[in-house]
């Protein structure tokens, strides 16, 4: 709850009058005042257990947590990702706990390009990655052992706004040390960019808790204008590095990139580096050269039956 997801759905729960209890592990809450905190983790058993029988019943948990990361080790991930959702998945089923909204990604479909893909498209791993494989392993875990009125899905994607620690910082790190603008692939920088601003996020995440139609359902999260990756870089360089406007742009066939982004892969991952060595990785590779293009449409339906409205992308975006 003390992460940037997490961290803004306990904003949105708060101004919405309700009593918020986070689970925390690392990290207390910055600026959230009226919330109680557990101290813990998902992937202690016991005590998610424990916090739920002696805490609770809860209404709702809005499930944030995770590792989220195209290096961190398989093990690490499995361990929060996955086995951390059974383990709420077990301790809703001795409790009165009400629905469980569960945080997930739209790299559960893969990395390739897509035509406004709803949320019917099928989920794959196809670029072998431990973290979309752990996403579609607590997915398939929560659709298999608790019914529908006490679930709900999210996927967002690209998540971006207030407090972001990841997207951005890595996007402008890239971009200070880069003579020029540099796109992947054969889309030349037109492949749109799935921005989720994470208020967005979070009132996706309220509507999933709170609406009979969103039980058993999942939603795709994202900004429902269409944002391409040379839109987004020109926005980042216009905002945050105005003395490099004007900077020539190239576009380099995957192909030619394929190595140099498995090596920082591979040994990102063997150093257990919190950031990659050197940009891109092979997972960013695919995602900036794939066109991730997914529909809205599902979750703009529910935003407009309870009176909601979308933030803009890069609505309260800062660099700390």
């Amino acid at each position: 709850m003390a992460g940037f997801i997490g961290s803004a759905c306990a904003r949105e729960f708060l101004a919405r009058s309700w009593h918020v209890t986070g689970l925390v592990h690392h990290h207390q809450p910055q600026g959230l005042q009226g919330i109680d905190t557990i101290a813990g983790s998902l992937a202690e058993r016991d005590a998610v257990l424990a916090a739920l029988a002696d805490r609770g019943p809860f209404d709702v948990i809005i499930n944030c947590a995770g590792i989220a990361s195209d290096i961190a080790r398989r093990g690490q991930l499995m361990r929060i990702n996955y086995e951390g959702v059974r383990n709420l998945i077990e301790g809703m089923r001795s409790s009165a706990t009400g629905r469980l909204v569960h945080v997930s990604s739209t790299d559960v479909y893969g990395l390739r390009d897509f035509d406004a893909a709803d949320e019917s498209t099928p989920l794959d791993n196809n670029r072998h990655n431990a973290y979309p494989a752990s996403k579609i392993l607590a997915e398939q875990a929560i659709t298999a052992s608790l019914p529908a009125e006490r679930y709900a899905i999210l996927r967002p994607a690209a998540v971006c706004g207030q407090g972001d620690r990841t997207l951005l910082p890595r996007l402008l790190a890239f971009l200070r040390g880069s003579p020029c603008l540099i796109y992947f692939g054969r889309w030349h920088g037109k492949n749109r960019w799935p921005l989720a601003n994470v208020r967005n996020v979070a009132r996706a995440a309220y509507l999933a808790a709170t609406c009979d139609e969103a039980a058993g359902q999942a939603y795709n999260v994202l900004d429902p204008p269409i944002v391409s990756v040379a839109d987004y870089m020109l926005w980042v360089v216009k905002t945050f590095l105005p003395h490099k406007v004007g900077m020539k742009s190239i576009c380099i066939p995957t192909a030619l990139c394929w190595l140099p982004a498995k090596v920082s892969s591979v040994l990102s991952a063997a150093l257990g580096t919190r950031e990659p060595i050197f940009e891109p990785t092979l997972y960013a590779l695919y995602t900036v050269a794939s066109d991730l293009n997914f529909s809205t449409k599902k979750l703009a339906g529910l935003f407009a039956a309870r009176g909601e409205r979308f933030a803009d992308s890069c609505e309260g975006c800062t660099v700390a």
